[in-house]
């Protein structure tokens, strides 16, 4: 019996990681295009406050999360032949939503001025009137992401990927020209007209063509008694109230970072980007490939095969991203030096985005975690749990982002960070395990612990190794970096799988045999399977 479900998971995981390692290294040329221009200054800083009402606009009206909420009610109406049905459930949501983002930009236009003093209170007056100037530019790209990720949640629910996967390319493109053609004369506010014009483009235009191509149907509707405008609204007041730590964790670095030193919020910034290139090539290009088939498990009733299906994903996930986090941990200046410092970006620059990166990068495997574990609540229809659970940890972990931040700055909000998400990540999982299997899950935990410890002792052996090679190969200029950085990261993740393979981890040790891919529990092996592996997801 061959495993069709893993093999469909594993072809959509790598379409979506080929798309978000290229919008990364995309994400790289823009951020490098920002560096090279304008350093980290007080502009910088500004700038990306500049997102923070946008991003709390798209989140108090559930759009970040609509391929989460969306998807399963669009599922059930092609799965039960209503796609007519769904395609006017679609259309009331987006008509009805729609108006009320279009009245919130409106409102956030006016009251950006008012707004950004409370977001960023250590900002001086000048640099907020910067801030709030970006903002309105930004603020109306909202529409574009929100219509967008409606029409993106149509294809997924028919498991339809590519077009989904280029919207963060053409998006990232639109930053990069914007600054480059307008950059030098207007500064950061290039870079912001470019974000519109992205959002446009890759968000709205390119994915209408891609629904429409899957046969959209759509026209303007006002029906506040339609049955999926009803369920999209249950689902997503949870996400709407809630201040789930896996949103507001960035907003609350740049609120304590306002009171640090000029450029401390563009260090975070740009910290943050390089530890969510793994997260989102591995963690989130996961969760999307495997959630229409976890929700399809789950509105069956097969709880346990979820669980199965889950587990094995984060397995494999959990395996790699450890694997990055001790490397990321000990090259961080190397990568930092390499990425950003050219033009306006110093090396002090370079030394403070380091410390925050070594920082962030010890939270990448609960990032990756949380981006799968929560898609099983999602399946389920349980949108409250993920909320209340990341709204808790955000509050558990709010008094050591300040007294981090007193003692050791830009560091130790990024350590914040990683504790926070560790909580959300692990209390998430045990309720998830106790909702399926129960304690028949238990043993995954030894599994997460090999290897977390294994990454533990290849790191510090790592450091230890390339602080006694400084001596010899000095890390601050590109040529040493890139020799560190190549050499480092070989024997950092050669290191992590021989510990990990010595310390009985199943999940190395099946890199050998393929148990756990060809032949998942409940099958026996089959001829296909001996011809074709499946992708690890």
């Amino acid at each position: 019996m061959t495993d069709r479900p893993g093999r469909q998971i594993g072809r959509a995981a790598a379409l979506m990681m080929g798309s978000v390692l290229l919008s990364r290294i995309l994400g790289y040329a823009r951020d490098a295009v920002i560096a090279y221009q304008h350093g980290a200054t007080p502009e910088t800083d500004a700038y990306f406050v500049a997102f923070t009402i946008p991003d709390f606009l798209n989140y108090l009206l559930a759009g970040g999360s609509l391929s989460i909420t969306f998807i399963p009610i669009f599922a059930r109406y092609l799965a039960e032949g209503k796609e007519e049905e769904g395609f006017r459930s679609f259309s009331t949501i987006a008509t009805v939503m729609g108006i009320g983002m279009l009245f919130f930009i409106v409102l956030g236009e006016f009251l950006a001025g008012r707004v950004i003093p409370l977001i960023a209170p250590g900002f001086p007056p000048e640099q907020a009137a910067i801030a709030a100037r970006l903002t309105r530019i930004v603020l109306p790209a909202q529409i574009f992401f929100y219509l967008g990720g409606l029409l993106m949640a149509v294809q997924y629910a028919r498991k339809q990927f590519f077009v989904p996967a280029l919207a963060p390319l053409v998006y990232n493109l639109g930053i990069i020209l914007g600054g480059l053609l307008l950059g030098r004369e207007h500064g950061m506010a290039g870079f912001a007209w470019g974000v519109l014009a992205g959002a446009f483009l890759g968000n709205f235009a390119l994915q209408l063509y891609g629904a429409r191509r899957g046969g959209l149907s759509f026209r303007p509707r006002l029906d506040f008694s339609d049955p999926g405008l009803k369920e999209f609204v249950r689902l997503s007041i949870p996400i709407m109230l809630g201040f789930s730590l896996v949103v507001v964790d960035e907003w609350t670095t740049r609120v304590f970072g306002s009171f640090l030193l000029a450029g401390a919020i563009t260090w975070l910034n740009n910290a943050r980007r390089l530890m969510q290139v793994p997260v989102g090539i591995f963690g989130q290009a996961s969760g999307v490939a495997s959630y229409p088939f976890l929700s399809s498990l789950a509105a069956e009733g097969k709880k346990e095969a979820m669980w199965e299906t889950l587990s094995l994903t984060l397995r494999w996930v959990f395996l790699v991203s450890a694997g990055v986090a001790a490397i990321a941990f000990v090259l961080s200046r190397e990568a930092v030096l390499l990425v950003y410092q050219r033009g306006a970006f110093t090396i002090d620059d370079t030394m403070h985005t380091a410390s925050a990166l070594s920082a962030f990068c010890l939270g990448i495997p609960f990032w990756c975690a949380q981006a799968i574990v929560s898609r099983g609540f999602f399946a389920m229809r349980d949108t409250w749990t993920p909320t209340l659970v990341g709204t808790g940890a955000w509050v558990v972990a709010l008094p050591a982002y300040y007294l981090l931040q007193q003692s050791y700055g830009v560091f130790g909000l990024a350590l914040a960070s990683s504790a926070g998400i560790l909580l959300y990540a692990g209390t998430l999982y045990g309720i998830l395990m106790k909702r399926t299997v129960g304690r028949r899950g238990l043993r995954e935990l030894l599994e997460y612990g090999k290897l977390a410890l294994a990454a533990a002792f290849a790191g510090a052996a790592g450091s230890l190794a390339l602080s006694a090679a400084s001596r010899f190969l000095a890390w601050e200029t590109p040529f040493g970096s890139v020799i560190r950085l190549a050499g480092g990261a070989t024997a950092v993740g050669a290191a992590y799988f021989l510990l990990a393979f010595l310390f009985h981890s199943r999940t190395v040790r099946t890199i050998h045999r393929r148990e756990d891919l060809l032949h998942p529990p409940g099958s026996s092996p089959g001829p296909e399977d001996d011809r074709n592996g499946i992708t690890p997801s």
